[in-house]
């Protein structure tokens, strides 16, 4: 089989119109069927072209025109129960139409990418509070550093079906989690602290390449003095990356904090980074500001806050921003 004859898990969930959560559950399914990867170090599923343009076909004759709410909440990145909130509201337009003798709540994907961009603070916050990236209950974290008296440094991360598993960074090979810790004894080489969410708005947004040891570096440092409440994680695991939402953070005591801070400011969409020789600051591009209204505008904004279950400060933000567009 060709390599050019296939397509990664990406490229057949944007063939599909899908998410990669769905390409994981056609695969359990039957309905798609990874090929070997005699090619070696691919990172990820690789499925025939052919193969996948059949469930294209299938799919469109199947399958009705838009998302029902388990598609919806995997494509932005929620909860069911958050997108049912967010249809209570009536933030996305949705319809209700009979598929299989049943009836569902269909939405168009042009709609959910209009929430997300008026919403976008809403919608971070509500995947921050999901917490994909750790496992509060084992207190661990993606891409934590692990070793062993075999191993000098293996990096924990997650596939696309959600599977936790082992990358060995020495040899680049990737073992179960279940090997890891029985076989191997690998152990956490530092305690994560979780903390509490702090209500200071805005993120700093860094998109950071996992293959290079700076990135390790980073995650390292934030795992040690940062509270996990405070951070989200997108993974972008077929462009190897990760995209990390931060609130505002102060890093103490860093070793070569000078280059690890030029490494982050090069990779930086949104706010600001700053160091010295033994500190780096991370900030949102948020800056407050601070008016004064008459009662009735304050109490309409409570109001129309209380309504779309979020805050006055987002409202008023809103109002703000949409005025100088």
């Amino acid at each position: 089989m060709d390599i050019l004859n296939c397509y990664t898990t990406k490229e057949a969930a944007d063939l599909l119109g899908k998410s990669a959560v769905t390409i994981g559950h056609y695969i359990r399914t039957g309905k798609l069927t990874p090929v070997e990867d005699v090619w070696g170090g691919h990172r990820g599923n690789l499925f025939e072209k052919s193969a996948v343009e059949k469930l294209k076909a299938e799919l469109a004759n199947e399958e009705p025109d838009g998302m029902m709410t388990g598609e919806a909440a995997a494509y932005l990145k929620v909860t069911r129960a958050v997108l049912q909130s967010y249809l209570n509201e009536n933030l996305i337009p949705y319809e209700k139409k009979m598929w299989r003798n049943r009836e569902v709540v269909m939405m168009k994907k042009v709609d959910l990418d209009l929430f997300q961009e008026q919403y976008q603070e809403r919608v971070l916050e509500d995947r921050l509070k999901q917490r994909i990236f750790y496992d509060r209950k084992r207190r661990q974290a993606f891409y934590q550093r692990f070793s062993s008296n075999t191993i000098q440094e293996a990096r924990l991360i997650r596939n696309s079906e959600g599977t936790w598993l082992f990358l060995v960074i020495d040899t680049g090979f990737e073992i179960s989690y279940e090997e890891g810790i029985y076989k191997h004894e690998l152990k956490p080489d530092y305690a994560l602290s979780f903390g509490k969410r702090t209500g200071t708005p805005g993120y700093a947004k860094l998109t950071l390449p996992l293959k290079l040891s700076l990135t390790r570096q980073f995650l390292d440092l934030l795992y040690q003095q940062y509270d996990l409440s405070n951070v989200y994680m997108e993974f972008k695991l077929e462009e190897n990356s990760i995209i990390l939402y931060i609130k505002d953070a102060l890093f103490n005591s860093v070793e070569n904090a000078e280059t690890i801070a030029h490494f982050l400011e090069s990779k930086v969409e949104e706010g600001h980074i700053a160091a010295n020789s033994k500190q780096i600051r991370i900030e949102s591009a948020e800056k407050s500001l601070s008016i004064h209204l008459p009662a009735n505008i304050k109490k309409k904004i409570k109001q129309l806050a209380n309504e779309r279950g979020t805050t006055m400060q987002e409202i008023s933000k809103k109002i703000i921003m949409d005025y100088f567009k």
